[in-house]
C-alpha cells in the first residue's frame, strides 16, 4: 500500500496539514503492519489445513504399504496391529475433515472478511489524498485570480473560486478528522475481533485430539497391553539391533 508514502510526499507541501500529521502517519504505519500480519496468517491457515490432509494421506499410504508387505503377511500379530491402525485412520479422517472445516469457519472466513476493511480504509486514504490535491489546485487558482485585474468578471470568478475552495477544504477536513479518529479504533478493535476466533479454533483442536484419542483406544486394542516405557523400548530396540549386527552375514559399517 502506497498511502503512507503519499502522506509523506504531499504532506510537507500542503498548507492544509496540521501539526498532528505525524500521528496519522503512525496510525497508517500500524495499519500497514496489521494488513501484512493478516496476509501472513491467512497463508499459514491454508498451509495448516493442507498439512492436516497431508498427514492423513501419508498415514493411509503407510498402513497400505505395510498391509502389502512381507512383515504383515508372515506375522499375524503385526498384521493385526496394522489392520487396527488402518481402521483407526479411516475413521479418524472424518475428524480431520471436521477440523479443516472448523478452521475455515473460525479463522479463514473471518480473516477474509477483515481484509475487506483494509480495502475500504485504503480507499478512504486515497480519497483524502485526492481531496488534498484538489484543495491545493483550487488554492492556486484563487491566488492567480487575486493577482488579476479587479474587473467585474474577475471578481465574480474569484468569489466562485473562493467558495469552491472553502467547500473543498471543509470536505478534506471532514475526511482527515474521520481517519484520525477511526484508524486508532480500527487497530484496537483487532483484538476483540480475533480473540473469539482463536478461542474457537483452540477448542476445536482440543476436541479433535480428544475424539482421536478415544477412537484410538477403541480401535487399537493390541496396544492396550503395551506398557513398556520409552526408555525400555529404546533399550530393547538397541538390543535387537545389536543381535542383528552380530550375524555373520551382516558386515561392519
Amino acid at each position: 500500500m502506497n498511502s503512507l508514502r503519499k502522506l509523506q510526499r504531499y504532506g510537507s507541501k500542503s498548507y492544509l496539514i496540521q501539526g498532528d500529521e505525524v500521528v496519522l502517519e503512525k496510525h497508517v504505519s500500524k495499519f500497514e503492519e496489521l494488513e501484512n500480519s493478516i496476509k501472513k496468517l491467512s497463508k499459514d491457515v491454508k498451509k495448516y489445513q493442507e498439512c492436516i490432509l497431508d498427514v492423513t494421506e501419508h498415514e493411509k499410504r503407510m498402513t497400505s504399504d505395510l498391509s502389502n508387505s512381507l512383515l504383515c503377511h508372515e506375522d499375524e500379530k503385526t498384521r493385526s496391529l496394522v489392520e487396527e491402525w488402518h481402521s483407526f485412520i479411516a475413521q479418524a479422517n472424518s475428524f480431520d475433515e471436521d477440523l479443516i472445516l472448523i478452521t475455515h469457519r473460525t479463522i479463514g472466513e473471518p480473516l477474509k472478511k477483515f481484509q475487506g476493511v483494509f480495502t475500504e480504509t485504503k480507499g478512504a486514504l486515497k480519497k483524502r489524498d485526492q481531496s488534498m490535491q484538489d484543495c491545493m489546485r483550487a488554492n492556486q487558482k484563487v491566488q492567480k485570480l487575486q493577482e488579476k485585474e479587479k474587473t467585474g468578471a474577475n471578481i465574480v470568478k474569484l468569489e466562485a473560486a473562493k467558495q469552491n475552495l472553502t467547500n473543498l477544504e471543509q470536505d478534506f477536513r471532514n475526511q482527515d478528522r474521520s481517519l484520525k479518529s477511526d484508524l486508532p479504533l480500527l487497530y484496537e478493535g483487532r483484538i476483540e475481533y480475533f480473540q473469539p476466533c482463536l478461542e474457537a479454533l483452540i477448542k476445536a483442536q482440543v476436541e479433535h485430539s480428544g475424539n482421536s484419542a478415544n477412537l484410538f483406544s477403541e480401535n487399537i486394542p493390541s496396544l492396550k497391553k503395551f506398557t513398556m516405557s520409552e526408555l525400555e523400548f529404546k533399550q530393547l530396540q538397541n538390543q535387537r539391533l545389536s543381535q542383528i549386527h552380530a550375524l555373520s552375514i551382516v558386515g561392519d559399517n
